[in-house]
């Protein structure tokens, strides 16, 4: 029986300045709003725009390193996972 997969691929443009905190235990957490775009044609072939907003959480020294130079706008790819958790900044 296979294992399962968990893997998310997103294209698209920062809707806002990055947020970069530490956690109590001197962790960095870099939090990210993505917006991805597609387009599509309704029943009356008429083109529409859908736009789907993601959270995306960068843990570490990558999250400090991209925290320096990616702005609102910015468009990036992501790869990974979606993981449920909660944590305190």
């Amino acid at each position: 029986m296979a294992e399962g997969l968990n893997r998310v691929m997103l294209l698209g443009n920062l809707g806002a300045d990055p947020e970069l905190r530490m956690t109590g235990g001197g962790q960095a957490v870099l939090k990210l709003r993505l917006a991805t775009s597609e387009t599509y044609l309704d029943k009356n072939r008429v083109r529409q725009e859908r736009t789907e907003w993601h959270s995306v959480v960068v843990w570490g020294k990558r999250g400090e390193a991209l925290g320096k130079f990616l702005t609102k706008g910015t468009r990036i790819f992501v790869e990974g996972s979606l993981r449920t958790s909660s944590y305190e900044v």
